[in-house]
């Protein structure tokens, strides 16, 4: 019995231990990196200061003895003492705890080690794949490593001179080919899919330009953008076309699957009635992808959004000058997803369907 027990968990098994043994040796390989990491062993408080802005705002700066054993490079072993100044808001300062590894340059601390984190992360994300898709479901991160590949690729060749904008494009079909074959297959539901993505992307790479040339980027604030080398408005459209390829993919493959259903559960169904159907789904995925849309610039600009808060900004003040690229994107985004819903529609059902009445 019990042998047979794991003989049907003998992949779950051997993924778990080998999920143990990359813990424990990224906890330990600190010999791999150059830059000498330290383990911290005591935090010392030795003084606590308060200071306030123009709005009457408090900040508390501890000023912290942080002792710790080095573990790696020629130093290995020996101990070290910083002296570290810690904010209470942590804008700019990080919050350290004794058994933390940090990397440590004379006498400052560089940052956290984070790779065991980011790996422990990683397992369960593997874990919770395969748990709830099995295989396909594994085949989905074959796709997503396959497109960061791709978008590397995409990165090396435009710092070799070529167009951001048609490395974006090509990328964008790529993209969709690839994740569209390797989680649905070869098929007539894929075809429909890739082929709605193609068509709804050109047309939103259309309508942007139009709207950009016409606009010349009026009311648009490139304050976040303000590190680039480069132009910023060189890299806004290829950054929301990007931004919005993914909204798209999966409006496409869920109107194409729903069709798809529909047309083997009764192969009589007529095309209006598969053209209601497909704009009722439309109209149930349309709110909750632009939403998701939505929380996710949201979130990607809430640090500072806080910060500006604190520090006496408005909402219209901050909306108007530090939030329109975050607006700009989510807009574009819903536009791509609203636009995917009758194009998708109509291709699905003259691919499936083939002109029936």
């Amino acid at each position: 019995m019990i042998s047979k027990v794991l003989k049907k968990n003998i992949n779950m098994i051997i993924f778990i231990m080998l999920s143990f043994l990359t813990i424990f040796f990224v906890y330990h390989d600190d010999f791999l990196y150059s830059k000498e990491i330290m383990k911290i062993t005591s935090i010392k408080t030795e003084k606590i200061d308060e200071s306030q802005n123009a709005f009457g705002l408090k900040e508390k700066y501890y000023y912290q003895k942080i002792k710790g054993v080095i573990t790696n490079g020629k130093n290995k072993g020996k101990t070290k003492t910083i002296e570290y100044e810690e904010t209470y808001s942590s804008v700019v300062t990080d919050k350290y705890r004794v058994n933390d590894k940090v990397f440590i340059s004379d006498h400052d601390i560089d940052g956290l080690k984070r790779d065991i984190y980011i790996v422990i992360l990683f397992i369960i994300f593997i874990a919770l794949l395969y748990l709830i898709g099995k295989y396909k479901g594994l085949l989905s991160l074959l796709s997503v490593v396959l497109n960061f590949i791709i978008f590397c690729i995409g990165i090396d060749l435009y710092f070799k001179g070529i167009n951001l904008l048609l490395l974006c494009i090509v990328e964008s079909i790529l993209f969709s080919i690839l994740s569209l074959f390797i989680a649905g297959g070869i098929n007539k539901k894929t075809i429909s899919a890739i082929i709605s993505v193609m068509v709804s992307v050109i047309t939103l790479l259309v309508l942007l330009l139009i709207v950009v040339y016409t606009t010349n980027y009026s009311g648009i604030y490139f304050n976040e953008l303000s590190f680039l080398t480069v132009p910023p408005e060189d890299i806004l459209i290829p950054e929301l076309f990007i931004g919005t390829i993914g909204a798209i993919m999966d409006v496409a493959i869920t109107i194409s699957s729903a069709i798809s259903e529909l047309i083997e559960k009764n192969k009589n169904i007529s095309t209006y009635n598969l053209n209601k159907s497909s704009k009722q789904i439309g109209k149930d995925i349309m709110s909750t992808m632009s939403n998701v849309l939505f929380f996710t610039y949201l979130c990607g600009g809430l640090p500072i959004f806080v910060l500006a808060f604190r520090n006496g900004y408005s909402i219209y003040n901050y909306i108007t000058t530090n939030f329109t690229l975050e607006l700009t994107r989510f807009l574009v985004g819903s536009i791509g997803i609203v636009m995917t819903i009758p194009i998708s529609s109509f291709i699905s059902i003259k691919i499936f369907k083939r002109g029936a009445k």
